[in-house]
């Protein structure tokens, strides 16, 4: 399995991508940082600390929850897009591995990325916030980008099924991820008229939800008011992406298994 890892790494490091994901971390924070010193944000909290809790959620809640996604769907289409644009499957199959193996070879790396793009968020994040406001409690920061990184790729193979499954260009693919990215923002913005079923079943906006309230209970200031019926608890985010993963990856695995005839 690491054999695999390893070329399917090879082949994103050929396409030059891996930098790209980690400069892409870095796009977010910055504008972000300039808009909380504006007066009108700056009026609003009595400390540095307090300043840099709400940065720091706003980064990891809309930065990472809203760019990620589109970077796990480009990196899943180019690495279930390969064989198929080199006309290699067939010749992968002549070798002792199977397709299932090929699958979770991928899946492993989309993870990977999602750590790697989380985490260089959160870097991304305290470098800019200790410029304009006092960090703090970075061990449970660095431990939420690391949740949310696993979490919100978890939350993402739902749509990695919709781009093996269309098996379309990889601009169809990129206008997927970020439809996907728009229709979960806009589920966010209707938290309050949506049935709670209807908040949970949709990843992004679970984690979101989920990512406020699990920082109220850590001591960050920011409170979800008339939404903290609707925050679920650790073990129930766990269960409930837990079996969006493991759906999502049989049917990756059965439409890779029909595309190569298996």
């Amino acid at each position: 399995m690491l054999k695999l890892i390893s070329c399917e790494l090879a082949k994103l490091r050929r396409k030059k991508f891996i930098p790209f994901v980690i400069l892409s971390a870095f796009m977010f924070p910055p504008p972000v940082a300039i808009m909380m010193l504006t007066p009108r944000m700056m009026e609003r909290y009595d400390t540095k600390a307090e300043l840099f809790d709400d940065f720091y959620q706003f980064v990891l809640g809309y930065g990472v929850e809203l760019l990620l996604p589109c970077v796990i769907g480009v990196i899943a289409a180019m690495l279930f897009f390969m064989e198929r644009d080199s006309d290699t499957f067939k010749n992968l199959r002549t070798i002792p591995v199977t397709s299932t193996q090929m699958i979770f070879a991928k899946i492993i790396v989309l993870f990977l990325f999602g750590l790697i793009f989380s985490l260089a968020s959160a870097a991304a994040a305290i470098l800019c916030g200790s410029l304009i406001a006092e960090v703090g409690g970075l061990g449970y920061k660095l431990w939420m980008a690391v949740e949310m990184g696993i979490f919100i790729t978890a939350g993402t193979l739902p749509l990695v099924v919709l781009v093996v499954f269309f098996s379309k260009t990889y601009i169809f693919s990129i206008l997927l991820c970020v439809f996907y990215s728009v229709l979960s923002l806009t589920v966010e913005g209707c938290y309050e008229v949506l049935p709670k079923f209807l908040c949970w079943m949709m990843p992004l906006p679970l984690l979101n939800i989920w990512c406020a309230g699990d920082m109220v209970r850590h001591g960050v200031r920011e409170s979800v008011g008339r939404l903290e019926y609707l925050v679920p608890t650790t073990t129930q985010t766990v269960l409930i992406l837990g079996v969006m993963s493991v759906l999502s990856i049989l049917l990756i695995d059965y439409l890779y298994k029909k595309r190569g005839g298996d």
